[in-house]
């Protein structure tokens, strides 16, 4: 075969597949034959003084056996993305060298095995970007879930317990050294991790100050006091000085119970927000009370959206009074969850369906519910009052949230101003951004808004200020001592002076006590909420409430 048709299978076979390494001996086949070729070997070498430099070297066998002791008959260098380096050793047969000719007919050759291997490092590469932390070069999340799959799935993850850490007072240290060198910091803790790790173990980096690590439960001791304190330096004015990083740890010490990777990661996160909130301990092993929480977390998560196909979530409505005339101006709708014949309240099952992001839904349900209660109540010749839904912060993430909401209302052939739009305010900046624009396109749009809990955030009053609602729901704290203070008085008083000033009105949930109606009237509050009134209670009661009309007769 001349050498111009081997060259040219060479080339289509190249052409036809993507991965080299797998096609290269067949590609190579008639060629090294041609050249006397015994073997082509890529070793892929990182550049020195990089991040990875300590990293081994990777042997890719291209052609023929990889030789061992056998210095190379010739060699080709290529850089790969400025990190790498691959070199191509090229053994002949028989002690054999080429002349100018051949070498330069390979030279060809190697430069269309560069290019395709070219291609498939840096798919390589990019591959394993996506499962690295950039900064630390530990595993991220998405490595460290592929990790703990190959576990879950050999059953070997029985043999680790979890660890979910967070560094204690790390802002402290960048401020004094300084965010660049504070990566650096982090980039030494990170090495002193990989260097405690076995092979079979993992340690990766979730970002920030936050990491997991798979370690053997007979090592886990072991680890627990290393996390008391990794040694480490930071340069300060060209000075090394030693800086100790301690952890606060969450473990999970893995068993049976273990259905998925991911329990692993909340399992251990759950342990290690007891350690930090509640314990205040350097670490928490995950107990009975969390596994019977954790379990009671996946019922809820479980039986969530079949539940509300089922309609098993009731809606109670809780009336509003003007305190002065006992004539009842509003409701707010509440959501039961009626689960098997057993009641679950919304301070179950809200933060969880928060914490999933699926709380949205169920203010959606809710509302169109609630639309569907005025509606009936016209047609019934009853005359409506407003009904307010609560909408939670999380909700606010959904680009087009306005937009459902007005949608649902119109659907439901109910007048925009029937509905109000409660939420409670924020102190967090980027979710009062998000809060302002969805309460104005709401208010553009027609539509009541209040902020419900008004007092519970620091930056209350500057929310009275900037948000556009129509009004606030004073939380219950202001009302619920013993005996009001003059302190409380002049609070309420200019909160309910500055709101009117405003145009905004006030109403105060919780009102259980004769007592606490007197000083909201003498605070000049007109509205309220609460059980001295009513507890919130099913459709057809608050009907008969709502054809009485007034709580004085």
């Amino acid at each position: 075969m001349t050498f111009e048709r081997s060259f040219e299978n060479f080339v289509q076979i190249l052409s036809e597949e993507e991965v080299t390494p797998e096609i290269t001996p067949s590609a190579l086949a008639d060629i090294g034959k041609e050249f006397s070729v015994r073997s082509v070997v890529a070793i892929v070498s990182n550049v020195p003084n990089s991040d990875i430099s300590s990293e081994p070297d990777v042997v890719i066998p291209l052609f023929g056996p990889v030789p061992e002791n056998v210095a190379p008959s010739y060699l080709f260098k290529h850089t790969l993305a400025g990190k790498k380096t691959v070199t191509y050793h090229i053994y002949l047969k028989d002690n054999r060298s080429w002349n100018e000719e051949e070498y330069k007919a390979f030279a060809i050759i190697m430069d269309v095995v560069i290019m395709h291997m070219e291609r498939f490092l840096l798919g390589k590469v990019v591959q394993d970007s996506a499962l690295i932390q950039y900064l630390t070069g530990l595993p991220n999340s998405g490595g460290f879930i592929a990790h703990a799959t190959k576990l879950v799935e050999s059953k070997e993850i029985l043999k680790y317990d979890m660890f979910f850490f967070n560094l204690k007072s790390f802002g402290l240290i960048s401020r004094r050294y300084g965010l660049a060198e504070g990566d650096e910091i982090i980039k030494r803790y990170a090495k002193k991790l990989r260097e405690f790790c076995d092979d079979d173990e993992i340690v990766a980096h979730f970002g920030g100050d936050n990491f997991t690590a798979l370690i053997k439960k007979e090592k886990s001791q072991k680890f627990l006091k290393f996390l008391a304190g990794v040694p480490v330096y930071g340069m300060k004015k060209d000075r090394k000085e030693e800086v100790k990083i301690a952890a606060v740890t969450g473990v999970y010490a893995v068993d049976e119970s273990l259905k998925e990777p991911g329990q692993l990661i909340s399992r251990a996160a759950m342990a290690l927000n007891y350690a930090k909130n509640v314990a205040n301990k350097p670490y928490v092993f995950v107990n009975k009370a969390m596994s019977t929480r954790i379990y009671r977390q996946k019922q809820i998560e479980d039986r969530y959206e079949e539940a509300l196909v089922n309609e098993e979530f009731r809606i109670y409505l809780q009336p509003k009074v003007d305190i002065f005339t006992g004539e009842i101006v509003g409701a707010e709708s509440l959501a039961r969850w009626f689960c098997n014949g057993v009641v679950i309240y919304p301070t179950e099952f809200i933060p969880i369906l928060e914490q999933e992001g699926m709380v949205a839904s169920l203010d959606l349900y809710v509302l169109k519910k609630s639309c569907e209660f005025i509606k009936k109540w016209k047609e019934k010749g009853i005359e409506p009052v407003q009904v307010s839904v609560n909408f939670s912060r999380r909700d606010l993430n959904y680009k087009h949230l306005a937009r459902e909401i007005v949608s649902i209302i119109d659907e439901g052939g109910v007048e925009r101003n029937l509905i109000q739009i409660e939420v409670t305010e924020t102190a967090n900046e980027d979710e009062r951004i998000l809060m302002t624009n969805f309460l104005m396109s709401l208010r553009d749009k027609g539509i009541d808004t209040a902020i419900d809990d008004f007092g519970t955030g620091y930056s209350s009053l500057s929310n009275l200020r900037d948000f556009p609602v129509s009004m606030i729901k004073i939380d219950k704290s202001f009302i619920e001592n013993e005996s009001a203070n003059n302190n409380d008085e002049i609070v309420l008083r200019n909160i309910v002076r500055m709101a009117e000033e405003l145009n905004i009105k006030v109403l105060t949930e919780g009102v259980e006590k004769v007592e606490q109606i007197e000083l909201l009237k003498k605070v000049g509050c007109h509205f309220a909420q609460g059980f001295l009134y009513d507890n919130p209670i099913p459709e057809h009661d608050f009907e008969k409430r709502l054809i009485k009309k007034n709580y004085s007769e």
